[in-house]
This record gives structure tokens, C-alpha cells and sequence, in this order.
């Protein structure tokens, strides 16, 4: 592999594209943004590497321009040639691969997880609706759990377990964006990413989403969505100990932040059509603090918890899904 760039002033490349990186990080993803502070600064800026091609490969799709589906699909095949050849031969010109690269090689991140990512975005092409949330658990995994497995690499763990507890974690993180996004995904996308099965047994439909009724039978529907999401953060919550200490903090800040979304949508009785369910500054600090002042209290010896995320509905949680990843 050919790490030297034919540039002789290749490494100025990547002040702009570190800079960029971590714009990209703090605008489009303030909550986990607050949560990297928590990391020494030169990992920091790997997470920020991993975040920015994240973001831009989502912003093929999420911001089309004026570009129909078929000349987004051949931008997609595009970007995964691009980044195919920079991972070959260790170095690119662009301004988010400059620094994404060099993390894939520093922590050996499989070529495999960026490439299921740019899967999961075409996806978002070929789907505007899921039957069954196993096809919804599908989708999460390419856009949101491979995000939490390169993270993994990065943060170092103790156990390689810990990568089935990312898994759990990318899920429910995407499973709460679902849910806060619910209305805007109709209005803007006239995308519908909650399983139709599931509201078709509780007797809603995509027509009340898209009137945005709030019903008893939707807000039935919507707190067994939400209990679904809280179970998949409680089942990945077993599994930051399994990470490195300086990894720790900054996973259970992200998810403590992300999880509040959910105790928004609680605190609005469930109603996600009257106002989108945000996290307020004063709330994400005050999250954070609890957060700190807890992890001065000593431990007190307790059972692991059993808490597996629900496959299914009725108040049932069944046994834990089998991971997607195919890491070995």
C-alpha cells in the first residue's frame, strides 16, 4: 500500500479537511458533538474522521440537489469506487476521505463497515416503506449500527462482545431519529419508516400520519415503538464496560443524550405530529451532569440485568436478535 501522496504538501490537506470534519460533526450532530468531549483531543478527531464521511455519504441521498434517483444511485456507485481505491491505496484528494482513510488504517476498521453504510443510504432509494421490523432492523444496522461499530474500533474494548453491544446501540439510536423525524419524514419525504404490520395490529395508518391524528389507538402505537427503543438502549448499556475507560464516558453520554429524545416524546404523551421532540441545551447539560455525578457514586454489586431488546410486540420482549455484523 502506497501511503505517500505525489503531493508534496499533502499533509496541509488535512487542516481544512480536519476542520471541515469537525463542522460537519458539531452542525449536523450537536448532542453526540457534546458527548465526544469526553475523549482525549486526538480521538477526538478520528471520531470526528468517522462522523464527517458518515454525514456525507447520508447527504448524497438526504440532500439530493436537483438530482433524481437514478443519478443518486450512480453517485453512490461512484463514492463506493472512490473510497474502495483510497482505501487501496491509503490516501485521496478529497476532503473527507483525506482523513477518513488514514483512521480506517490507523485502527484496521474492516473496508467492509463504510461499505455496508453506503448500502443502508441506497437504500433509502429503493425503500419508502418496511413491512415487517426485521426489514426495519435491516436498514438501522447499515446507517446507524456501522456507524457505532467503527466508533468501537476507535474507542479500543476490553472484549470483542462489546461490538454486539454497538450494534444494539446504532439501533436504537436510529429507532429514536425514526421516531422524532416521524411527521417531517411524511411532509418533506412522503417516507414512512415504522413497520406496517405493527400499525396495521394497532389499528393506524399511514393516512393518520400523515394528518397528523393522534389517536388513542396511534399513541398506543407510539409508546410500544418507544418501549421497543428504551429496550435496545438498556440491552447496549450492558456493554460500555466492555470498552476501553477513555471510550466509556463518551458512549454513555451519547446515549444518555439520545435516549432523553425518547422521555421528550414521553413528556408530549407520545404526540410527535404537535411539535418535533427536541432536547433542550439546559436538558443535555443538566443529562450530563447526573451523568458525572453518578460515575463519582461507588458501585454497589448487583445481578446483570437480562434486558433484551423486543422483537416483537404485545408487551413481549423476546431473546436477544441475532447480530447482523458479520465481523469475525
Amino acid at each position: 500500500m502506497n501511503t505517500t501522496s505525489p503531493n508534496a504538501d499533502a499533509g496541509l490537506d488535512r487542516i481544512p479537511s480536519m476542520a471541515y470534519a469537525r463542522l460537519l460533526t458539531r452542525t449536523y450532530s450537536k448532542s453526540f458533538y457534546l458527548a465526544t468531549q469526553f475523549m482525549p483531543a486526538a480521538k477526538r478527531e478520528d471520531v470526528y474522521a468517522v462522523y464527517a464521511f458518515c454525514r456525507y455519504t447520508d447527504n448524497i441521498v438526504d440532500s439530493p440537489r436537483q438530482r433524481d434517483r437514478q443519478l443518486l444511485k450512480r453517485e453512490l456507485d461512484q463514492w463506493r469506487e472512490e473510497l474502495s481505491q483510497a482505501w487501496r491505496s491509503g490516501e485521496s484528494q478529497h476532503p473527507v476521505l483525506c482523513v477518513f482513510i488514514p483512521v480506517l488504517h490507523k485502527y484496521n476498521i474492516p473496508l467492509q463497515l463504510p461499505l455496508e453504510l453506503i448500502d443502508g443510504v441506497e437504500m433509502d432509494l429503493t425503500h419508502d416503506r418496511y413491512e415487517q421490523f426485521t426489514q426495519l432492523r435491516t436498514f438501522c444496522y447499515h446507517v446507524a449500527s456501522v456507524v457505532g461499530l467503527m466508533m468501537t474500533y476507535i474507542f479500543g474494548y476490553r472484549d470483542r462482545s462489546a461490538f454486539v453491544f454497538a450494534e444494539a446501540l446504532g439501533i436504537a439510536m436510529q429507532l429514536t431519529n425514526i421516531l422524532r423525524d416521524i411527521s417531517e419524514d411524511w411532509q418533506l419525504r412522503r417516507k414512512v419508516y415504522v413497520p406496517l404490520t405493527e400499525m396495521e395490529e394497532y389499528g393506524v395508518s399511514i393516512e393518520d400520519i400523515a394528518a397528523g391524528r393522534m389517536s388513542p389507538d396511534m399513541r398506543s402505537f407510539l409508546k410500544a415503538q418507544v418501549d421497543r427503543a428504551h429496550s435496545y438502549f438498556e440491552y447496549a448499556e450492558q456493554g460500555i464496560p466492555l470498552l476501553q475507560p477513555q471510550g466509556q464516558a463518551a458512549v454513555r453520554a451519547a446515549a444518555s443524550l439520545y435516549r432523553e429524545i425518547l422521555r421528550e416524546i414521553e413528556r408530549a404523551d407520545y404526540n410527535v405530529f404537535a411539535q418535533r421532540p427536541v432536547v433542550s441545551t439546559t436538558r443535555k447539560l443538566r443529562t450530563l451532569g447526573r451523568m458525572v455525578a453518578s460515575s463519582w457514586l461507588p458501585s454497589r454489586p448487583g445481578k446483570t440485568s437480562t434486558v433484551t431488546p423486543q422483537a416483537g410486540f404485545s408487551g413481549i420482549a423476546k431473546s436477544t436478535l441475532p447480530p447482523l455484523s458479520s465481523l469475525e
